[in-house]
């Protein structure tokens, strides 16, 4: 009866004349973290090794969007996923699956580094990079590029060079800095990373890996996520101080590492994921991710494995997907 009234009312006002404006709370996006090298398969179609299926998972398990992970440098400024020639850009290895996905109406967003590999920004200049960019921007129908900075291997400098002149190419293209976290924070390094960032003028998302944070945190990991959160949002508003706070909490995104993390004393299990999402729908964060889709599978493993979450109590595939989602 309630919603009746208020339908009523809002058609009232518009045969009125009267117009309005209904800000509803925004929706975190979640979009998984897939290692395109994982799970490969002979296609023999295209007589090639191609990915895996991950346009029937996104169907049935209702995924909107996945991160794309990872393209690192394969020699001199040369372009592959997981740094493997096989995978290279040159070859548009991967497009089958993106124009499948694409197909289908789910967001990609491409993911460079990562903590393996050496980052395309150390041997390609700025030119380069830009054509990369493109050239990815293109073949993945990506609407978005993410950048996994971790190994030390990054430019940073010359990386948000070539990003500037790519966000004024494609404004409506979203650009995420992925870096690691503390519960307390940022480390030294990714402030370093943001504030470049912030000088050039970038328009861009913090996502933080509340994953991996040592020994000593061996508590509630979604607790540990919330707090990273709220003290990256904290380091914003120095930064920001013009900006709302509400503006702040839609530019950062979590990714946690599912069930156990290489910290093997560290794992994130469903109630965390449900703690957390809470947490983002309630601040309106700017997105969830985690790593990773290939990881959504029970096992009961000590230690981490790319395959599968070493939670005993998961009990499906793609559970963890559906507490994010």
């Amino acid at each position: 009866m309630r919603y009746s009234r208020i339908i009523s009312f809002i058609n009232g006002l518009m045969m009125s004349g009267n117009v309005i404006a209904l800000t509803l709370p925004a929706i975190p996006t979640f979009s998984p973290y897939v290692d395109l090298t994982l799970n490969t398969h002979w296609d023999s179609q295209s007589q090639d090794i191609v990915p895996m299926d991950l346009t029937t998972p996104a169907q049935t398990e209702g995924i909107g969007a996945y991160h794309l992970a990872f393209i690192t440098d394969s020699g001199r400024c040369q372009p592959a996923w997981g740094g493997q020639q096989a995978y290279s850009l040159e070859k548009q290895w991967g497009k089958q699956e993106a124009d499948a996905l694409a197909n289908a109406g789910v967001r990609l967003t491409v993911s460079f580094g990562g903590a393996n590999g050496t980052d395309i920004s150390q041997n390609c200049d700025k030119n380069q990079l830009n054509t990369i960019f493109q050239q990815v921007i293109k073949i993945y129908h990506a609407t978005g590029l993410d950048f996994d900075i971790e190994n030390g291997s990054a430019d940073v400098s010359k990386l948000i060079d070539a990003l500037q002149n790519i966000q004024q190419q494609y404004p409506e293209l979203k650009l995420s800095f992925t870096l690691p976290v503390m519960p307390e924070g940022l480390t030294g390094d990714g402030k370093n990373v943001i504030h470049q960032a912030k000088n050039a003028g970038l328009r861009f998302h913090v996502n933080i890996m509340a994953m991996d944070y040592g020994p000593a945190y061996n508590g509630d990991m979604g607790l540990y996520a919330i707090q990273a959160a709220t003290n990256v949002q904290s380091f914003l508003k120095d930064i920001y101080p013009e900006r709302m706070s509400a503006s702040l909490w839609n530019l950062i995104e979590v990714t946690p590492m599912i069930g156990v993390n290489d910290v093997n004393t560290e794992q994130f299990t469903l109630s965390d994921a449900d703690h957390l999402k809470r947490f983002a729908y309630e601040n309106q964060l700017g997105g969830l991710s985690m790593w990773s889709f290939t990881r959504d599978k029970p096992c009961s493993d000590q230690w981490a494995s790319p395959v599968c979450s070493g939670n005993n109590l998961q009990s499906r595939d793609y559970e963890y997907i559906a507490h994010f989602k």
